[in-house]
C-alpha cells in the first residue's frame, strides 16, 4: 500500500506542476454480473468518459461531449472461490483529439481476490488486442495492451452479519503498451512502455445484489510523441447488478 501513496502523491504533484492539457468530466458506468452454473459466468459492462468542456491546445481541439464509450462483455470461469479467468470483446467508440475512431477489443484476463483484516483487495491482469479505425483517414492499426489492476474495498459494516451498508473503496490501474497503433490518438504508444494510468477514490452503498458507487477518478495519458499529457479528472459514478448469484459476493471490476 505503500507505493499505491507514493504513486498517487506523484501523480497528483505532476498534474499540479507540469504545462499539461486537463480536462474535467463525468464518467457513469453499468455492470451487470451473472452466473449460469457454479463455474460459468458473464460479466457485461457500459463505460462513458464525457468531457464538460472544449478547449484547443496546440490547434488540437478537445471537444465538450462523449469522448469515450465503451462497450463490454466477457464469459467468466470461476477456477476457485477466489480466482477467476474470463475472455470476451469489447467495443468503443472515440471522440478526442478532434478525432473520430471505433474500435475493436479482444480481451482476456485473471483475476484474483483475497482479505487482509477487514481490507477486500482484487487484482486483475488483463490483456487487450486493440483494433481502432480511423474515421477520418478510414485506416485501421492494431495494438497489444496489458492493464494490471489493484482495487481496494472497505465495508463499513459488518460483512458476517449483514450484505448491506456503506463502504469505501480505492483502485489503481496501470497500462503498459507492448505495441500502440500508428492511426491516431486511441491506443497509440507515445513513448516509453508505460503511457497511461488510472487512479480511483470513492464509496457507496451495498444493497447485496446491487451496489452504487460515487469518486473521483484521475485518468493520465502521454497524448503525443513530444511527452505531453492528457489529464482527465472525472466524477464516476458506478452501478453493480448481480443476478443469480450465490450468497458469498464476489467483486469483479471493469
Amino acid at each position: 500500500m505503500r507505493k499505491f501513496f507514493i504513486l498517487t502523491f506523484c501523480f497528483f504533484s505532476y498534474q499540479i506542476h507540469a504545462q499539461n492539457l486537463s480536462l474535467v468530466g463525468v464518467s457513469p458506468s453499468y455492470s451487470q454480473l451473472g452466473k449460469f452454473n457454479k463455474k460459468w459466468g458473464y460479466n457485461l459492462n457500459v463505460t462513458s468518459a464525457i468531457n464538460a468542456f472544449s478547449q484547443t491546445v496546440d490547434k488540437k481541439n478537445f471537444p465538450a461531449g462523449q469522448a469515450h464509450l465503451i462497450l463490454q462483455g466477457m464469459l467468466v470461469y470461476q477456477i476457485t472461490p477466489k480466482l477467476s479467468a474470463a475472455a470476451g470483446y469489447g467495443h468503443g467508440n472515440h471522440n478526442i483529439f478532434g478525432l473520430r475512431e471505433t474500435e475493436n477489443r479482444l480481451q482476456a484476463q485473471v483475476s484474483y481476490q483475497h482479505k487482509t483484516n477487514s481490507l477486500i483487495l482484487n487484482h486483475r491482469g488483463r490483456f487487450e488486442f486493440r483494433s481502432p479505425l480511423n474515421l477520418q483517414t478510414n485506416i485501421r492499426s492494431n495494438a497489444s495492451i496489458f492493464r494490471y489492476q489493484i482495487w481496494a474495498t472497505y465495508p463499513l459494516y459488518n460483512p458476517r452479519k449483514t450484505k448491506e451498508g456503506f463502504f469505501l473503496s480505492a483502485s489503481n490501474e496501470t497500462f503498459f503498451y507492448m505495441k500502440g497503433a500508428t492511426n491516431g490518438p486511441v491506443s497509440s504508444r507515445n513513448g516509453g512502455l508505460l503511457s497511461e494510468n488510472w487512479l480511483h477514490l470513492g464509496g457507496g452503498y451495498n444493497w447485496g445484489s446491487t451496489r452504487v458507487e460515487a469518486g473521483y477518478c484521475f485518468q493520465a495519458l502521454v497524448r503525443n510523441k513530444a511527452q505531453d499529457y492528457r489529464f482527465f479528472n472525472l466524477l464516476q459514478l458506478n452501478v453493480y447488478h448481480t443476478i443469480n448469484w450465490d450468497d458469498v459476493q464476489f467483486w469483479w471490476y471493469l
